[in-house]
């Protein structure tokens, strides 16, 4: 396995100041349209306390464009918080966001309750956005103990600003029975789609240039293969071309071949653009 030291001197090697593509590089983040869209409704849910389903397919690219989202609110303005343990239970949940407000969290449901309302109470004007990643993991009783607790001071306005991220399945659960209460609450929903070719190829593109590198290193037979075999979902083209840079600078080659391409292929586990319908994940429990 190629270690950490080893990478570096393969990148000096190519004349890259760094490992090309990694996907959350601030330098080689790809605008797209679809982003835009999402982080528009993003900031119009975090201003007006509402909430919001943010779903697509795995590696589509919810979380980090969640996480850069948040790192850009003005602290000044919003308490941002996010919670990715998808397996909390009810009372699992309410300790963990008394724990993120910085109170002492107790075994005691109704403690935690006065903890997170006296949290709320001295953020002032500040507005709590809660995000809870892989949401369709979630069980009922804990998105139930979050809704009740938007209506923590109900007679002024909600007590927070809420973002689900989920696979694509997740909006028809919410509209189950069980979860009407929660789904008639949604005031907006995203669905963020995978990139096209154009966009997978601007990407490949944009990140050789983030760490110096000409575009021309990559032979245009070897951009569309990782474009299709990728099937557009950015972790997947990440890892890919990664993974296809990687042997191609073991071999002291001076480009990124199809040859490589296809060695990467069949190193990295998922490969959606080869998956059949037999093969593909269900998208539902």
């Amino acid at each position: 396995m190629t270690n950490e030291a080893e990478l570096s001197l393969l990148a000096r090697q190519w004349g890259a100041t760094a490992v090309p593509f990694g996907l959350v590089n601030a330098n080689d983040w790809l605008q797209t349209p679809g982003a835009q869209k999402a982080l528009a409704a993003l900031n119009q849910t975090a201003a007006l306390r509402s909430v919001m389903l943010l779903c697509g397919a795995n590696g589509v690219g919810k979380s980090p464009l969640v996480g850069r989202w948040m790192r850009s609110l003005d602290t000044r303005l919003f308490h941002p918080l996010c919670l990715t343990q998808a397996t909390l239970s009810g009372t699992g949940i309410l300790s963990a966001l008394a724990t993120k407000l910085g109170k002492p969290a107790s075994f005691r449901r109704e403690r935690n309750l006065q903890l997170i309302e006296d949290a709320l109470d001295q953020l002032e004007r500040r507005i709590l956005v809660v995000i809870l990643d892989e949401a369709q993991n979630y069980s009922h009783a804990t998105l139930e103990e979050v809704r009740l607790l938007l209506g923590l001071n109900l007679p002024e306005q909600p007590a927070f600003a809420l973002v689900l991220l989920g696979d694509e399945y997740l909006l028809a659960s919410l509209k189950l029975r069980n979860q009407r209460a929660l789904y008639s609450r949604l005031a907006c929903q995203v669905s963020l789609e995978p990139w096209s070719p154009a966009q997978c190829t601007q990407y490949l593109n944009t990140a050789l240039g983030a760490v110096g590198l000409s575009s021309s290193l990559l032979e245009a037979a070897a951009a569309e293969l990782l474009v299709n075999a990728s099937a557009g979902l950015p972790r997947s083209l990440c890892l890919l071309a990664r993974a296809a840079w990687i042997n191609a600078a073991l071999e002291k080659a001076q480009k990124v071949t199809p040859a490589h391409v296809n060695a990467a292929i069949h190193q990295v586990p998922c490969v959606p653009g080869l998956l059949g319908p037999s093969s593909a994940e269900p998208t539902s429990a």
